[in-house]
């Protein structure tokens, strides 16, 4: 079945709905859908609506409405404060992510990351970024795009952090001597189950002692993620992974 993003509001009484100009030349002139195809369209925050197509209009598909579906989101979120790798690798750690369940992003120019970002590149990547979310969305079946928050400075984000939900778990993936496991963090959150898991992967060199020390100073503790050394995406998909497992095994 094809998926087609749709982040508008449907009227309950609605019988049709009409896709954006990019979604219907997408499905019509790219996927190549044919008249009466079924599609699900979702709007990204649990709603979505199946249906056929009425025409093969590219700049107007226009779809039936034969059922429709609300999925409350998790009760527990889970999000990702990603310091930026070099190239393209923030690409395929949110589309990634996505197929994990991921909620939230920051994306973050710490000390140690090599991409260099002006303003006006900035915004076209969050513009990127969010597109491959949406993509990825449409993709795995996940009917929640996450948030994508703007490019901030890590010395911004740890400002950001400080008036962060006390119902948020916050864990660095640390190298540091002395961290503890993920399994040891999760038995103290037992008894009182975190609203939100948000991990802080830093980039290739790592987080500085100033960002460990910052990242510390504002809650964020910090965890061991196995015995080896990982790479910048696989330790991401590593931290999403254990944070999905942790919010399954707290509610």
């Amino acid at each position: 079945m094809l998926r087609a993003y749709h982040p508008f509001d449907v009227p309950a009484e609605a019988t049709t709905l009409t896709l954006s100009r990019e979604e219907s030349f997408h499905i019509v002139k790219v996927l190549r859908a044919r008249s009466d195809e079924k599609i699900t369209a979702f709007d990204g925050r649990g709603n979505s609506w199946t249906g056929h197509m009425l025409s093969a209009d590219p700049k107007a598909l226009e779809i039936s409405i034969e059922t429709r579906e609300h999925i409350e989101p998790p009760k527990c979120k889970i999000a990702l404060a990603q310091m930026l790798p070099k190239g393209s690798l923030t690409d395929d750690i949110i589309r990634a992510a996505v197929e994990i369940g991921l909620a939230g992003f920051y994306p973050i120019l710490g000390a140690r990351s090599e991409m260099k970002l002006d303003s006006a590149r900035a915004e076209h990547k969050l513009e990127r970024w969010r597109a491959i979310a949406v993509e990825a969305c449409k993709q795995s079946g996940n009917p929640f795009v996450p948030e994508i928050f703007p490019v901030a400075s890590s010395k911004e984000f740890f400002a950001k952090m400080k008036n962060e939900s006390a119902g948020t778990l916050k864990l660095t993936a640390s190298l540091e001597a002395g961290t503890r496991t993920c399994r040891e963090i999760e038995n103290d959150f037992r008894q009182n189950p975190p609203e939100k898991i948000l991990w802080l992967v830093g980039p290739e060199g790592d987080l500085s002692p100033e960002e460990y020390a910052s990242a510390r100073a504002v809650g964020f503790l910090p965890a061991r993620l196995g015995n080896f050394v990982l790479r910048v995406p696989t330790a991401a998909l590593y931290c999403l992974s254990v944070a999905d497992q942790m919010r399954g095994n707290l509610q």
